[in-house]
């Protein structure tokens, strides 16, 4: 688990054993203030742990949910809309509209990789059908394509409860209802 400094010194009980922890080995050092209890860690460990209020949306979470075949070159990261403008070439990040980034968040397991904070596949309907026009035409089809495949798991409900929090809920609904049910 890739960690900050702060959450290291909470778990191993200071900073006096978080240091000793580290010249022991135990402790991995993976960048500038984030360490990893194990050997071996993920880049998107690594991403979600320097950026602790991004979440993994569009590209990287298709790719995560098997929903496209492309692995993505940079990680999709979306944050608030108030959030500081993330400078890193590795990421493009979506700013989300007010109140709607902590919706349909959650933890997921792809292969070896913890993916702490993704959206959930109802909200991920929602973002590939808000940002339709600004997603490449090829892959948009794509990862409808797959969506309409496993409309059966999906659940109709937590859409509309979703939708109540967005700008454009109508114009989304129409959009999901046409391409995916």
């Amino acid at each position: 688990m890739v960690m900050n400094y702060s959450v290291c010194c909470e778990k191993f009980g200071g900073r006096y054993r978080t240091d000793q922890l580290i010249r022991e080995g135990k402790l991995f050092k993976v960048a500038t203030g984030l360490y990893s209890d194990t050997p071996d860690w993920s880049d998107i460990e690594v991403v979600l742990a320097k950026y602790p209020n991004a979440v993994v949306t569009l590209q990287s979470a298709y790719y995560y949910y098997e929903l496209s075949d492309s692995i993505p070159e940079v990680f999709h990261l979306a944050t608030d809309r108030d959030a500081s403008k993330i400078y890193d070439e590795r990421i493009v990040q979506h700013f989300m509209p007010k109140g709607t980034i902590g919706i349909g968040v959650v933890a997921f397991k792809f292969m070896s990789d913890e993916v702490s904070r993704i959206f959930d596949k109802e909200r991920l309907l929602i973002e590939t059908a808000r940002n339709k026009t600004k997603l490449p035409y090829d892959l948009y089809k794509e990862v409808i394509e797959s969506f309409r495949r496993i409309k059966e798991t999906l659940y109709p409900s937590k859409l509309t409860d979703y939708l109540e929090s967005f700008p454009k809920r109508d114009s989304i609904l129409r959009t999901i209802e046409s391409e995916v049910f």
